[in-house]
């Protein structure tokens, strides 16, 4: 702790030749951090959205043998279904966590979907039944400019996208045709009242509408008790890759389970071609629903890995070269430490605490700085951008901070910045005291 505190007197009192190290440092860091922070926050924004659209952390779907309606045509194929849901809810809850939310949906996304409201007409790609009553908290997290979902169960309510409330231009309360095709085939309406609008135009939100699970499955004319999706949320501490394993283990033992996968589109494609034998069912991780998306997420982790990279080596070069030409000017003060009987290495970590010193403070208001940035960016507002709106809220992006990265990337530009200046050390105090102290500065 003295030679820490030296090295910070020192560097205070060399304030004038530290500066654009110090500078250096916080804008590197600051940057890094800020990076860091922002992509934090828009894939928090895209796992929200992705949560609500696909259903909770985990999705448990299962399918059967049936009659459907292709083309104006009834077949018999396999598609995705679960009748006597509420055994099978049963079953998962003794498998889960008691505080995983655990509710069934029932989605339809096949025939004629549209809204009429005074002639005009708004096609949908995807409706979605949910069980309201257990999923109060998610769909409170969506990003509503009119209305909320406090009054959708057991209602005939309709949550709709901005997007398509403009193109109708409705407002909350007013009543709608609901048209739709019934799993006969057949063409029908209903009237459904607006509750909520949200804020998305992203490819989860414009086109999909959320109703209530009963009303839903009546409408379509599918049977009270069968669900096609069971969404499962779960606690922070009970999403970790380890944790899903021992789930999708335990679910083994209860129903015929196809293994875990990467990609959805794995089990989906075996289901449409009649590979799989009825309840054959699967676990889901949201990730596995992101397979369009996932080499753009990839893609933003690889340039802020990329920057933060880069930024972290213009630390370590900047430093270390100019730290090398302050030592060899301060080489009279090192054969004054030497003829007073310091030790080398006592002289090496006197001059590594300077560094440390320096790269700690600058560290430190370089994670000040960012939470500036930080605190900033939600003041702009960025649903202009096409398609961009899946990684925002409410129109804006929100950074989400992390201590723990700030402590990372800290501890590896000082161990990074520390050995590229020990090594610049070394090689200069190899001289005697006398051919020190004989140097003229």
């Amino acid at each position: 702790m003295n030679v820490f505190r030296m090295g910070l007197k020192s560097v205070i009192y060399r304030k004038k030749q530290y500066l654009s190290l110090f500078l250096v440092t916080i804008f590197g860091v600051a940057i890094s951090l800020f990076a860091l922070f922002v992509v934090d926050g828009m894939l928090n924004a895209l796992e929200t959205k992705g949560k609500i659209y696909y259903g909770g952390d985990l999705m448990f779907i299962g399918s059967v043998s049936g009659e459907v309606i292709i083309d104006n045509q009834k077949q018999t194929k396999a598609f995705l279904e679960m009748p006597h849901i509420e055994e099978k809810l049963e079953k998962l809850q003794t498998i889960f966590p008691p505080d995983s939310v655990i509710a069934e949906r029932y989605e339809a996304g096949f025939g004629y979907m549209a809204f009429v409201f005074e002639g005009i007409t708004a096609q949908q790609r995807s409706l979605k039944g949910i069980n309201f009553n257990k999923e109060k908290k998610v769909f409170s997290e969506l990003n509503y400019i009119e209305g909320n979902s406090d009054e959708m169960a057991g209602s005939n309510g309709v949550l709709l996208s901005e997007p398509i409330s403009k193109m109708l231009n409705i407002h909350v309360g007013d009543s709608l045709t609901f048209m739709f095709t019934t799993l006969s085939g057949y063409t029908d309406t209903a009237e459904v009242i607006v509750k909520g609008i949200f804020r998305d135009s992203s490819i989860f939100g414009t086109y999909t509408s959320y109703f209530d699970i009963d009303f839903l499955r009546n409408c379509v004319r599918a049977p009270l008790h069968t669900a096609n999706r069971v969404a499962i949320t779960l606690a922070d501490k009970d999403k970790t890759d380890k944790k899903i394993n021992e789930y999708q283990h335990k679910m083994e033992s209860v129903f015929n389970m196809f293994p875990l996968v990467e990609k959805k589109q794995i089990y989906t494609e075996l289901v449409d071609n009649g590979t799989l034998k009825d309840d054959t069912f699967a676990l889901i991780k949201l990730s596995a629903n992101f397979e369009d998306i996932q080499i753009l997420i990839d893609a933003m982790w690889l340039v802020v890995g990329f920057v933060i990279a880069m930024l972290v080596i213009i630390i370590v070069i900047g430093v270390s070269s100019t730290y090398r030409v302050i030592i060899m000017k301060r080489i009279n003060e090192i054969g004054i430490y030497m003829a007073i009987g310091m030790k080398k290495n006592r002289i090496i970590v006197t001059l590594l605490s300077e560094t440390f010193a320096l790269i700690v403070m600058g560290c430190i208001f370089g994670f000040i700085l960012s939470l500036i940035l930080c605190s900033l960016t939600p003041l702009v507002n960025l649903s202009f951008i096409p398609a961009f709106d899946i990684f925002l809220t409410n129109g804006v992006i929100k950074p989400i901070i992390s201590f723990s990265s700030f402590v990372i990337l800290m501890i590896i530009v000082s161990v990074t910045t520390l050995l590229a200046v020990l090594f610049s050390i070394k090689k200069l105090i190899k001289i005697t005291p006398v051919e020190a102290l004989s140097v003229i500065e």
